[in-house]
């Protein structure tokens, strides 16, 4: 990269709009210059790629690349370093800053990203990238795959009509991005149509921060009961209940309950989900790719309808619940595995 007129070393192949690039393998030196790129940093490419030649006598070529006029020849080179990336910033003067694994810790300054992968204009699969492009449901076209890279998370989008190509550099690239950073980032695929976490994510915005952590304070008999308490004691009656001593006419009488068969439910699948549930909504097996009613094979996602199972207790504390679902054509209700 050209900072200040000099040459700095990159280990990435992250490639920012406002700058200039130099690829050098011996042979050739590729000049890549950004499309809002300023005069002085051409310049200063130029003239380093001038500079390299000339210490080796002068026997190497000096190609210059235009920002998305990039040869095949060039793109193969760029991607045996990994994914090709194309970012709307200006960061000769922070790349080191903005890519080193210091200031991710500090996870202050994220903006989630979220980066196009088509095939469509390239030769091959060795020779694609990936663009980033506007982080909105907008930019999601069913004929690509999308990577959104949300810091500790990284979710990846499937068009509807993308083909296997766009699939494998996509689920590639984003295992990229998890073994760049330290810890588990949970790449996770997402198909059209199945997505309603992965739309939430990208209605959040760019600043939004995901993250699975959850936040303890420990107990103590000493201190005084706070807001929290008191809302956790509020979808919480059943913890305050009466304890009462069973007799053992009663303890029978549970034993011989639960010993006797349950009845099928209406599709045959009885419910399997631990915890406290309502046996009147079936239980399926989740299958991949697009949700379908068990009862009428209804697909149509408009007339399936998701809501919260307040019978399916997941977690006692916090509070959380599962999902159901019922068909908008038959009216069945039912839960996935």
């Amino acid at each position: 990269m050209i900072d200040k007129g000099e040459l700095k070393e990159v280990k990435k192949p992250v490639f920012s709009t406002g700058d200039t690039y130099l690829l050098d393998d011996e042979h050739t030196i590729y000049v890549w210059i950004g499309s809002k790129c300023s005069v002085d940093e051409k310049t200063a490419g130029a003239a380093q790629a001038r500079k390299l030649d000339q210490e080796r006598g002068g026997a190497a070529r000096i190609i210059t690349v235009d920002q998305n006029q990039e040869t095949s020849e060039f793109l193969k080179l760029v991607n045996t370093m990994g994914a090709m990336k194309i970012v709307e910033k200006n960061i000769a003067k922070t790349l080191l800053k903005d890519v080193s694994t210091g200031d991710w810790a500090g996870f202050s300054e994220w903006k989630n990203v979220l980066y196009r992968v088509s095939s469509e204009e390239f030769e091959g699969i060795n020779t694609m990238k990936m663009i980033q492009v506007p982080f909105s449901k907008d930019s999601l076209e069913s004929e690509d795959c999308f990577v959104a890279d949300l810091g500790n998370k990284v979710y990846i989008w499937h068009g509807g009509t993308s083909n296997v190509k766009e699939r494998v550099k996509s689920g590639q690239w984003a295992r990229e991005i998890d073994a760049d950073r330290a810890g588990l980032q949970n790449e996770t695929i997402y198909e059209e149509g199945d997505d309603a976490e992965f739309l939430a994510a990208i209605e959040r915005g760019v600043d939004y921060k995901e993250s699975d952590a959850v936040q303890l304070r420990a107990e103590s008999v000493l201190e005084p009961e706070t807001a929290a308490d008191k809302a956790v004691a509020e979808i919480q009656p059943e913890r305050k209940a009466e304890i009462r001593e069973v007799t053992p006419e009663e303890l029978k009488a549970d034993i011989a309950a639960a010993s006797k068969p349950r009845p099928p439910s209406a599709s045959g699948a009885a419910p399997g989900i631990p915890g406290k549930v309502d046996e009147s909504i079936i239980t399926v097996e989740k299958i991949e790719g697009r949700r379908k009613c068990p009862e009428c094979g209804n697909e149509n996602k408009d007339l399936i309808h998701e809501s919260t199972d307040k019978s399916n207790v997941i977690l006692d504390y916090p509070r959380m619940y599962g999902k159901k679902y019922r068909c908008g054509e038959c009216g069945v209700e039912w839960r996935e595995k």
